[in-house]
């Protein structure tokens, strides 16, 4: 599956979208690249074949498909996805659906404002995640890293989660949607042996900053 590697390509792509749609989404997916990075590097120390390069770019392009402007729900995942296909980046487009659904491929509905997303889109993004259903390492990590970044740097999850819900609203799936979250930085910190919190410099400051909604 190929990724993109080449962090000036990347970068270049984000700037480029971010060109089309200014908004908080840019800062965040550079956090979100940056926050990636620590993790796969510290698995990487632990002995896991990973390339801090793929995860770095796919960081940075996880949320490409916000370049065409606000859209409901996870419609930025659908057009991420066929933005990133078209260039032949598979495994970069893939991320963008998977990012979406800590849950994998189960509990799909538990997504903010599902029912606003159009049926064909619909029905790709349920293709992508039942033919991917097993997310690998990368999957993981940027899927976390998502909740773990906003615009102005590392943040927690309940933090992130608060404010994504002040945002956004919620539904009666979302705390199974939390627990999908959960579930995987339980898993990367038991690879790891430590608290992911532990490798992001200045995360503490987080918890004294405002909350924006």
């Amino acid at each position: 599956m190929k990724y993109i590697t080449d962090r000036a390509y990347a970068t270049e792509l984000l700037e480029q979208a971010y060109q089309q749609n200014v908004g908080p989404w840019y800062k965040h997916s550079l956090n979100v690249a940056k926050a990636a990075e620590y993790i796969i590097s510290e698995l990487a120390k632990k002995g896991y074949n990973l390339d801090c390069d793929i995860a770095y770019c796919a960081g940075l392009l996880h949320d490409i498909g916000r370049y065409k402007g606000f859209t409901p729900s996870v419609i930025h995942s659908y057009d991420g996805y066929m933005y990133l296909d078209e260039l032949g980046y598979m495994g970069n487009a893939i991320i963008c659906v998977t990012h979406s659904f800590p849950c994998e491929n189960k509990n799909i509905e538990a997504v903010t404002d599902w029912t606003n997303v159009p049926h064909y889109m619909k029905d790709k993004l349920v293709e992508v995640l039942n033919g991917n259903s097993n997310y690998d390492l990368y999957n993981k990590v940027i899927t976390l890293c998502d909740a773990l970044a906003d615009e102005n740097g590392f943040t927690t999850l309940e933090k992130r989660f608060i404010s994504v819900g002040l945002r956004h609203g919620t539904n009666t799936y979302t705390a199974v949607r939390w627990k999908g979250f959960y579930e995987i930085k339980k898993e990367i910190e038991s690879l790891i042996g430590m608290s992911i919190y532990r490798l992001f410099p200045g995360i503490e400051k987080s918890v004294y900053t405002i909350l924006e909604f």
